[in-house]
């Protein structure tokens, strides 16, 4: 049920990001994925500041790890559709719990 729940949640807020920002390509979606996952694999998820030599994604996924339960994290779940993907990404990677 509690698997359920977080689905539907994200369900909602990716419905509300492509309201505002338009869609994403399968694409990008599924770049966003991979370089997230890899990156877990890889130790560099660790709440870091921005780092010139990691990908946007990388450097988006700290920002949300270290801005998580802050109002800076909404504000950027809002800034555009890439930190929603990432935030779904770090959700599906269990690097991150679904916000309420």
């Amino acid at each position: 049920m509690k698997a359920q729940a977080h689905t539907k949640h994200i369900a909602e807020i990716i419905k509300s990001a492509k309201q505002q920002f338009g869609d994403f390509s399968e694409d990008k979606k599924q770049q966003i994925f991979l370089t997230i996952k890899e990156a877990k694999v890889r130790g560099l998820l660790r709440k870091q500041p921005y780092d010139r030599c990691l990908s946007e994604y990388i450097n988006a996924a700290n920002h949300l790890l270290r801005s998580y339960a802050t109002d800076e994290f909404t504000a950027a779940l809002n800034r555009n559709l890439d930190y929603i993907y990432v935030y779904v990404a770090l959700v599906s990677t269990n690097s991150i719990t679904v916000t309420a």
